[in-house]
């Protein structure tokens, strides 16, 4: 009994030692390894912006000074309206597309696309926005026209941001005024979208000494007019 006795005090001091041990804390994480704060939305902006026009939004005679990021099952794409400072008649408004990547806290270019679309006259478009209600993937409007010797055109033009990049997939006239030409039976009418089904067709309603509709079908990769030409008078 003395000899188990003995034999068993070693085992039990070392089980003791064992068990009483403080276990070491974790080590914290160096600064390196701490995640990225995300930017808040004008932040990335001008991230973006810095990214596409590192010289600054001057390009030439013309500046892209109004600017929408826009996130992309692909990645971040910005949009930009550049209008001409000192701009002549026949000058035209221009949309620049430049497709992103992340780069840490901020973005380079993948792809630039200096002039997606260009419309209007005196420098300047009309009006754009992007829409998310054509496709499945975000579509740029633009709308520019101007007045030639009494007549007032103005056209519509959709840009889709596709992954390989931006492409046109419908364009139409959508105002026309001779007021200014004729004295008598003077025409004007004024074109806007109405309904749109995504990825099927929309309608344009015209307003003016006439009321009528256009509709445009999803077809071959864009949408295209129903019925042959259009009933609004060409410029």
């Amino acid at each position: 009994m003395r000899r188990a006795a003995a034999l068993l005090l070693p085992a039990l001091m070392l089980a003791g030692c064992g068990g009483n041990q403080a276990q070491k804390p974790a080590p914290s994480p160096s600064p390196s390894e701490s995640p990225t704060p995300a930017l808040d939305p004008a932040a990335r902006l001008a991230a973006a912006v810095k990214a596409s026009f590192p010289e600054g939004v001057n390009q030439g005679p013309v500046t892209f000074d109004d600017n929408k990021l826009v996130d992309t099952g692909f990645g971040p794409v910005l949009v930009s309206h550049g209008h001409v400072r000192d701009p002549a008649h026949v000058d035209a408004g221009t949309i620049a597309v430049h497709y992103l990547d992340a780069d840490g806290t901020g973005f380079k270019v993948r792809k630039a696309y200096p002039k997606a679309a260009e419309s209007g006259s005196f420098g300047d478009l009309a009006e754009w926005s992007v829409s998310d209600k054509f496709l499945d993937r975000p579509v740029v409007y633009v709308e520019g026209g101007g007045t030639w010797q009494g007549y007032t055109c103005s056209f519509t033009t959709l840009v889709a941001l596709n992954p390989e990049g931006p492409k046109e997939v419908a364009s139409f006239q959508s105002v026309y005024d001779n007021g200014g030409a004729v004295e008598d039976n003077a025409q004007s009418v004024r074109g806007k979208i109405g309904a749109i089904r995504k990825g099927i067709d929309f309608t344009v309603k015209f307003e003016g000494t006439r009321s009528f509709a256009e509709r445009y079908v999803w077809r071959d990769g864009k949408y295209q007019r129903e019925g042959g030409e259009s009933q609004v008078p060409s410029c």
